[in-house]
C-alpha cells in the first residue's frame, strides 16, 4: 500500500490508510505499507502480526510524498504483493510505472476533487485519463456520486466499486457508556488550516452568529475540534461576533473524547459546500454514535449521508441555510432515532469495508493475500 498519510496523521486520508491497512491484516492479509515520516515516526514498524509500515525520508508536495521508483522497484521485488493499493486523484498515482512493470494489479480509492488551481486539475486530469486508459484493475468510491462522477468521463464502470471508508473501532462499538445527549450542543470536528479551508468553518461561524442575534436568549453553545493555522482567525471572528462564550474551541483531541462528543451532541455539522469534501468521515464517525449530522449538497458523500435517519441536508454555500439547520434541531429536540442511526452506521464498520476491498482484489486475482 502507498500511503498518502498513515497514524499517527489525522484526517480522513490517513485514517482510512490506518483502518485499511489494519483490518487487511487482521483478516490475514500481508500487508506493507510505505508513507513518509510523520512526527517522530521514522523507520520500520510492525505494529502487528502481518502489517509492515515503513516510514521514509521521501520528499513531499503540500504534504503528499513521491515515490521514487527505484523505492518502488526495490519494495516490490522484496515483498512481492499480490496487489498495489494506491489512493487518488494524487501526484503519486500520476508517476506511477505502467502496471505491467510488477506483474502486480493497480487498485486505488478515488475520494475527491482536488481544487480549482492549475496544479490541480492537471493532477486530477492526469489521474482520470490513467483510469480511462485501464492503468488500475480496480478502483473503489467512497459513493454512488464519484461512480457516476467517474463513469462520466468514460472510466468503465466495471472497474468500480462503491466501498464507504471505515471508522475507527472505538466509533463502531457504539455511544459512549453513560452519557447522554444533550439538547443545546453543536459539534465540529475538522481541520481549521489553509490546506483544508474547504472545510468551510466559517460558514458555521455565520450560521452561528445568525441564529445568536435572532434569538439571544436561546441557550445552545458549539464545540470546535480540529486545529490549524486559520484558528486564531475564527477565535476572533467569534469574538467579535459575540460568541465568545458560546463556542469553546478544544484544539485537537483524541478519539476517546471524540468519541464523547459524537455521543453526547445535538447534532454533528459539516459545513463543506465542494466535491474537496470527498466524502465525510466525520459524519460516518458520528452516525455510528448515534449522533443526528446537519450537511450540505455540495460534499461528495450527500447522497449517502442524506439518507441517514433525521439527517438534515442544506444547500452548499449557504449560512443561512445552516442556521436553519441548527434552529430546527434546537426546536424539535431529540428524536429518539439514536439507534437507527447507529444501525444504519453499521456499513462503515472495518470488517464491512474490508470484506469488500477484499472482493475488489479477489475480482481480478482470485485471491489477495499480500498487499
Amino acid at each position: 500500500m502507498l500511503a498518502q498519510s498513515f497514524r499517527p496523521a489525522q484526517g480522513g486520508g490517513p485514517r482510512w490508510t490506518t483502518e485499511l491497512a489494519e483490518g487487511l491484516a487482521a483478516a490475514g492479509n500481508d500487508v506493507l505499507v510505505l508513507t513518509h515520516e510523520i512526527g517522530d515516526c521514522r523507520g520500520i514498524f510492525n505494529p502487528a502480526p502481518r502489517l509492515e509500515i515503513r516510514y521514509l525520508p521521501l520528499r513531499t508536495i503540500r504534504g503528499a510524498p513521491l515515490f521514487p521508483r527505484s523505492l518502488l522497484d526495490e519494495e516490490v521485488a522484496r515483498f512481492r504483493p499480490d496487489v498495489i493499493q494506491t489512493s487518488a486523484p494524487s501526484l503519486a498515482d500520476t508517476f506511477m510505472p505502467a502496471p505491467g512493470r510488477y506483474g502486480a494489479p493497480y487498485f486505488t480509492l478515488f475520494h475527491a476533487q482536488l481544487g480549482a488551481s492549475v496544479p490541480a486539475r492537471a493532477i486530477q486530469w492526469l489521474n482520470v485519463r490513467r483510469l480511462r486508459r485501464g492503468d488500475w484493475a480496480g478502483i473503489a468510491v467512497t459513493s454512488d456520486y464519484w461512480k457516476s462522477w467517474l463513469a462520466g468521463k468514460n472510466v468503465s464502470a466495471d472497474r468500480i466499486a462503491v466501498i464507504p471508508s471505515t471508522v475507527a473501532g472505538i466509533f463502531a462499538a457504539g455511544p459512549f457508556p453513560g452519557v447522554r445527549r444533550e439538547t443545546d450542543h453543536f459539534l465540529f470536528a475538522g481541520g481549521l488550516d489553509t490546506v483544508q479551508s474547504y472545510k468551510r468553518f466559517d460558514l458555521l461561524l455565520s450560521a452561528c452568529a445568525m441564529l445568536a442575534n435572532e434569538a439571544p436568549e436561546r441557550l445552545w453553545h458549539l464545540t470546535v475540534v480540529g486545529d490549524g493555522n486559520l484558528r486564531p482567525r475564527f477565535e476572533r471572528s467569534a469574538a467579535d461576533a459575540g460568541l465568545g462564550k458560546r463556542i469553546v474551541f478544544l484544539g485537537r483531541v483524541g478519539d476517546e473524547e471524540l468519541h464523547r462528543l459524537y455521543s453526547t451532541a445535538t447534532v454533528t455539522v459539516l459545513p463543506s459546500s465542494d466535491r474537496r469534501e470527498g466524502w465525510g468521515l466525520v459524519l460516518a464517525e458520528a452516525l455510528c454514535c448515534g449522533s443526528p449530522i446537519l450537511l450540505t449538497e455540495g460534499i461528495g458523500g450527500a447522497s449517502t449521508f442524506g439518507r441517514a435517519p433525521g439527517a438534515l441536508v442544506v444547500p452548499a454555500g449557504r449560512p443561512e441555510a445552516i442556521c436553519d439547520g441548527l434552529r430546527a434541531r434546537l426546536s424539535h429536540g431529540p428524536d429518539g432515532r439514536d439507534a437507527d442511526r447507529i444501525r444504519y452506521g453499521a456499513s462503515f464498520h472495518a470488517t464491512r469495508v474490508v470484506a469488500a476491498y477484499e472482493a475488489m482484489y479477489a475480482r481480478v486475482t482470485g485471491s489477495a493475500q499480500k498487499a
